[in-house]
């Protein structure tokens, strides 16, 4: 199977090093660890968390995409520092630290209250939507 690297051409434009992004919103129960699937943890789960860091990611480099490219995350290297907890803000921030051709590697930071929730590192490959879809049958 190749890899995401071989969709469209190597490269997209340029995301300068040091791009910042953040995002903030207030967690719901529906994205507990108790709502994922691990019964009696009434904070927020990790995959929740990682879909935030997703979403800041993206709406982050949209402004780079051409055409009709997207991102997808390949890599994920994160610490669950602490608890958060529903109905207190979420701040995520990212910021890229490496971009080579189609990767972007962000390091990510989560606080809530002015604790560390979660940090570490998020990569992503830049596709063009529609053949990323139709390689997998849901173009």
């Amino acid at each position: 199977m190749p890899t995401l690297a071989c969709w469209g051409s190597q490269t997209v434009k340029p995301v300068p090093l040091g791009t910042r992004g953040t995002w903030q919103g207030i967690p719901g129960p529906e994205q507990t660890a108790e709502a994922l699937g691990n019964p009696g943890v009434r904070v927020i789960g990790s995959p929740a968390l990682l879909a935030l860091i997703e979403r800041c990611g993206h709406n982050t480099l949209q402004p780079f995409y051409e055409g009709e490219e997207a991102v997808v995350g390949i890599r994920f290297a994160l610490e669950h520092c602490s608890a958060a907890v529903v109905g207190d803000p979420l701040h995520v921030q990212v910021e890229v630290v490496q971009a080579v051709g189609r990767r972007i590697e962000f390091q990510v930071k989560i606080t809530q209250q002015g604790r560390l929730v979660m940090q570490g590192s998020y990569t992503c490959q830049v596709v063009d939507l529609p053949r990323f879809l139709a390689r997998y049958g849901l173009a």
